[in-house]
């Protein structure tokens, strides 16, 4: 602190070697919350330039940006590092946080090379160990994960699942920092949340799913589910593939897929539905769920990985199996009007008391001082 008690700014260098999606949303959220805190000099963000305009809350003077539209990945990923590194010599950030694997993959070896490095906090938002896969690549992974482990100073799990899992695979507990995923809140404009309500028929149930159309999310079996549902519920679908592990899922004729949405597009469609719909096969936290919270909207999701750390089965919204369309069509089909209602108080309630922004901020702050202390 200085001498009038108010905390000295820490430069923060965020890095990401995608954006799109949860990393990008994680990013929006927090990084305005540290410029009003410490200035706009006191964070910047490389990231992808593609994905830089998903994201207007993300202001042009915080943003160092890299092509990533040809190469693949690796190539993508040296870009990264080069405007990463450049950065970290002529700016001198005190604490680097590294989003992701591959950010974590390429940056962690080099800036172990550094004699006077900065600070290093990695966050996997979800290990690619957790996901499905052979056994021999679950294990090479966990290993690759365990020997980076070493090069950084904190590593940020976002929920207490991922922390179990990154213990379960030999990372020294010392090293974990557990801060619970959260959002900003808002209210939707009215005049948008109308726009986005004529995306639904009207007389119907409306269903929301928001993420990534790819295997992990588990839009075949929200796709599948609606076409068991029949007339009487309609299907809004915002996203696009990204991972693109197998040809993306058809909708049925009650869906109407929209492609990406900025975030307070999204917040619209959150005001707008019934209930969200969150089939993921596995998932670190689920930011989706707080985003649908927040709005009052509750959540069917999945009982995998995070996110039954913020939905509460038969109060906040209801959990099912994984891959178990029977069981979805079987809630979806048993909700009534009341229990709609009932759910959706509790989830803004539950929103309010344990999943807002300034207390992810509050921790990170807290973090980061006690590894770079001013």
């Amino acid at each position: 602190m200085n001498p009038n008690g108010a905390r000295v700014p820490l430069k923060v260098l965020h890095v990401a070697q995608t954006a799109q999606g949860g990393v990008g949303s994680y990013l929006e959220e927090i990084v305005p919350h540290w410029a009003r805190l410490y200035g706009a000099d006191a964070v910047r963000v490389v990231l992808p330039d593609a994905h830089a305009h998903l994201f207007p809350g993300l202001k042009p003077q915080w943003l160092v940006t890299f092509r990533n539209g040809d190469g693949g990945r690796m190539t993508s990923s040296l870009r990264m590092a080069g405007r990463a590194m450049l950065q970290i010599w002529t700016w001198r950030p005190a604490v680097v946080h590294l989003h992701s694997t591959f950010a974590g993959l390429v940056m962690r070896p080099l800036l172990a090379l550094m004699p006077h490095r900065p600070r290093v906090v990695y966050c996997p938002h979800g290990w690619a160990f957790d996901r499905k896969g052979t056994g021999l690549k679950t294990r090479a992974i966990a290993l690759v994960e365990r020997v980076l482990a070493r090069f950084c100073d904190a590593i940020v799990c976002v929920s207490r699942f991922d922390a179990g899992q990154a213990r379960a695979a030999g990372i020294r507990p010392p090293l974990l920092a557990v801060v619970l995923n959260g959002v900003s809140d808002m209210v939707a404009d009215s005049d948008s949340v109308k726009d986005a309500a004529r995306e639904w028929p009207q007389g119907c149930l409306r269903l929301l799913f928001v993420g990534r159309l790819d295997h992990q999310k588990g839009i075949d079996v929200f796709y599948e589910a609606l076409r068991k549902l029949g007339e009487g519920v309609f299907g809004v679908v915002v996203g696009t593939p990204v991972v693109c592990d197998e040809p993306p899922a058809q909708p049925p004729a009650n869906a109407r897929a929209l492609g990406w949405r900025t975030r307070p597009q999204t917040a619209s469609f959150y005001a707008a539905a019934d209930v969200l719909v969150v089939p993921s096969r596995w998932e670190a936290f689920g930011l989706v769920t707080v985003e649908a919270m927040r709005a009052g909207l509750p959540v069917i999701a999945t009982r995998v990985g995070g996110i039954p750390e913020a939905v509460e089965d038969g109060v906040t919204g209801r959990l099912i199996d994984v891959d178990a369309t029977s069981q979805l069509v079987a809630v979806l089909g048993g909700l009534d009007a009341p229990t709609l209602r009932s759910m959706g108080i509790n989830a803004r309630r539950r929103f309010l008391e344990s999943f807002r922004t300034e207390r992810v901020v509050q921790q990170l702050d807290e973090l980061y001082r006690r590894l770079a202390p001013a």
